[in-house]
């Protein structure tokens, strides 16, 4: 009998030091075997790179990163819901429409761990009012992507135009696309390209007229577009569509440049796009020999202030370790030592550029970024407004996307109206502001 116990003890005292392990102070602390998994549609690499580094940092949490959920945007977000039916949704995952996950109960809330953290105090603030339905929390910004102004400057030097200043308007912007199509007329080169097939000025000229309002006037609690700012931004850019000045080019000038997007090959002057696409500056430079800048989106009278848009890391509802998947979660995200090993994994690699930015304001982090910013010229002066941002609305907002399909329905067909000119701005002002409102409050309060 005296034998048995002794056993015992000795098995009890062998389970309690594999339970445990020794902090940086001495002290016991308890060692957990909590396994997370984590997917995004990004860089794979660094995940795994980032994924390691945080096993390290939390040596009592294993986390796999899945490879099983598919896609990119809305493809990516149709294999979390087909995992979520069987039961196997990743702790922690990326997501392109916040209002998706929550409508099938995907998302934790996660406000007690984001109230409960120090950090989330230095979140820029526009960037902290996104993904919160009601008291509760769904959403994390991952990163700001800047919309800016690609120019190509050796098109500009050839057709003997000034480079804009930085600072500059949306006036000079619009006065320098018209500049260039005259100029560029002969030689099939064209002033814009736009943003995603649409110039959008309405989203972004009103708020830099007006900073009591945000992306596409959205003012916090209401869209204001009978706002004549927003009239007049629309029909700005129907009045260049109409001029032939962004590019529209004809099926014999496709022909003509070949099976290349014309910006790449010098066929436009300016690019509306976002910084994700920082690769193009290479491409251009080394295959047509074009050196492209990356100008600050233009200002208004009320001041300069960058669009940007957000990507969101969420937090499973079927998480089993909620405090953790949190951790991790904001390591892979706006967390201060995350990006740290972020930067020093881009710097070992050898990336030259950073298109996708912090979205908290960390000294320590924005002077380790400090090598990956002067690449691209204009980045910096972007990058400096940060603190004056005003993020897009697409990806969280209740309503938002669901509204935009009723504009584009059979019954409505908004789009060929207005290509048709049978309705203009000042028409469907006031019908698209009551019907966008409502079905944005009614989302919210659903």
């Amino acid at each position: 009998m005296k034998k048995w116990f002794s056993l015992l003890l000795i098995f009890i005292g062998a389970f309690v030091l594999m339970a445990c392990s020794d902090d940086d102070n001495g002290d016991t602390i308890p060692v957990r075997n909590i396994v997370l998994s984590y997917a995004d549609w990004g860089d794979q690499e660094l995940n795994q790179r980032l994924i390691d580094a945080f096993m390290l940092e939390y040596p009592n949490i294993t986390v796999e990163l899945r490879q099983d959920i598919t896609g990119a945007g809305a493809a990516f977000t149709e294999s979390l819901l087909n995992a979520q039916a069987g039961d196997v949704l990743p702790e922690v995952f990326a997501i392109d429409n916040v209002p998706t996950g929550y409508d099938n109960g995907m998302l934790l809330d996660i406000s007690a761990f984001w109230d409960a953290d120090p950090d989330t105090a230095l979140v820029y603030p526009e960037v902290d009012q996104t993904a919160i339905y009601g008291s509760g929390r769904y959403g994390i910004p991952s990163f700001q992507f800047i919309k800016g102004i690609y120019i190509n400057l050796t098109l500009l030097d050839f057709y003997n135009v000034p480079i804009p200043p930085k600072d500059w308007h949306y006036n000079d912007f619009i006065a320098l696309a018209e500049q260039i199509r005259v100029l560029g007329e002969n030689d099939m080169v064209y002033a814009i390209d736009p943003w995603f097939g649409d110039l959008d000025f309405e989203t972004t000229f009103p708020m830099l007229d007006d900073e009591t309002i945000g992306y596409n006037t959205w003012d916090g609690e209401r869209f204001n577009f009978t706002n004549p700012a927003w009239i007049d931004a629309y029909d700005t850019k129907l009045d260049l569509w109409a001029r032939g000045i962004p590019a529209s080019h004809t099926e014999e000038e496709l022909a003509e440049i070949g099976d290349v997007w014309p910006w790449l090959a010098g066929y436009t002057a300016m690019s509306i796009d976002g910084s994700w696409n920082l690769w193009m500056i290479d491409t251009m430079l080394e295959e047509y020999g074009f050196d492209v800048g990356f100008w600050p989106y233009p200002r208004g009278d009320a001041g300069q202030f960058p669009p940007t848009i957000l990507d969101f890391i969420v937090v499973s509802s079927q998480a089993e370790h909620p405090e953790e998947a949190y951790l991790l979660a904001k390591w892979m995200t706006f967390g201060k030592q995350g990006w740290l090993t972020r930067l020093d994994l881009m710097e070992e690699r050898g990336d030259l550029y950073l298109d996708r930015y912090p979205i908290a304001e960390y000294d320590e982090v924005w002077a380790r970024a400090e090598i990956f910013i002067d690449y691209v010229e204009g980045l910096r002066e972007s990058i400096e407004l940060l603190d004056q941002a005003r993020p897009d609305v697409d990806k969280w907002l209740p309503g938002y996307k669901a509204f935009w399909e009723w504009v584009g329905n059979e019954d409505n067909n908004y789009w060929e109206r207005i290509a048709n000119n049978e309705v203009t701005p000042d028409t469907f002002a006031s019908e698209w502001e009551e019907r966008l409102n409502q079905m944005v409050q009614e989302a919210m309060q659903n």
